[in-house]
């Protein structure tokens, strides 16, 4: 049995108006870890940035990329003009190198510092989320200080029933250091609504949003935007009137299409007609 999905906003962070700019409309970009298998090198790297930019998208993701330099990574985020608002980092780092980390992404200008999922030893019990929270709040207020933001990615196993809540609850009410990278195929997954989850944490606590879609058949089946059962026009619609701007395609498989530029190009082209800004009509 599902439990309930509940999303009490006297824990959700006041919104940093600052943060938000009248008529400033979402934003699509490239989730890096889709190009994984093109990001291992320098020189790889800098060829996605141009291809990902040719295609038309405008912001970046960067996770699962090789071992650059982040004075590189700045580089080719400013000569392509793809700026980075978040990652995935690596669950040690951001325990045991925060200090590393807060410099990284201050050097290549990215505000989010992102975790892919919980660590499987948390997972599965009341105590194991309180564990995680535990854990990681350190280093989330670390970040806070220095100016970024800790966000958390979900999967499916967030919303599993632990006993009266459920993991993804947790994390909203017991840490609100700690933003969230909405993943829209992870939320239908798991039978959830992503334009209420949306609605409820607004741009205090989402400021990326993962574009993810399914195939009907076979269920669960992850394909390009727009080719599978995932309505994005709505989300884009609701993103803009709450001031959420940075939408990101992820396709966990588009490496092993052995076309992986091909993938998320079909993603852009079912996609961009949603971001067009009337002057470019």
């Amino acid at each position: 049995m599902k439990t309930k999905q509940k999303f009490r906003k006297q824990y959700i962070a006041k919104i940093n108006y600052h943060e938000l700019k009248e008529g400033k409309k979402m934003k699509l970009g490239a989730q890096f870890y889709s190009l994984r298998d093109k990001t291992q090198t320098p020189i790889e790297l800098k060829a996605t940035f141009k291809a990902m930019k040719d295609v038309g998208y405008e912001i970046a993701q960067m996770s699962a990329i090789g071992p650059i330099a982040p004075e590189l990574l700045r580089d080719y985020s400013l000569v392509y003009d793809l700026p980075i608002t978040c990652t995935h980092s690596a669950p040690d780092r951001i325990i045991n190198d925060t200090a590393a980390l807060i410099r990284e992404h201050i050097i290549y200008g990215c505000p989010t510092v992102g975790i892919g999922s919980m660590p499987t030893e948390y997972r599965g019990s009341i105590e194991g989320a309180r564990a995680f929270i535990n854990d990681y709040r350190d280093a989330a207020k670390r970040f806070a200080d220095a100016g970024l933001r800790f966000a958390y990615h979900n999967h499916d196993f967030e919303f599993e029933d632990l006993g009266g809540t459920n993991a993804i609850n947790l994390l909203i009410e017991e840490f609100p250091e700690c933003d969230f990278i909405l993943d829209t195929y992870w939320v239908k997954y798991a039978g959830h609504d992503y334009i209420e989850m949306i609605k409820d944490l607004g741009p205090a606590r989402i400021k990326n949003v993962h574009f993810k879609d399914m195939k009907e058949e076979p269920k669960g089946a992850i394909c390009p935007c727009g080719e599978g059962v995932i309505d994005f026009a709505p989300v884009v619609k609701l993103c803009n009137e709450l001031g959420i701007v940075n939408a990101l395609v992820e396709q966990d498989n588009a490496p092993y299409s052995g076309d992986s530029y091909g993938q998320l190009t079909i993603s852009y082209n079912n996609l961009k007609g949603l971001f067009e800004k009337p002057e470019d009509n």
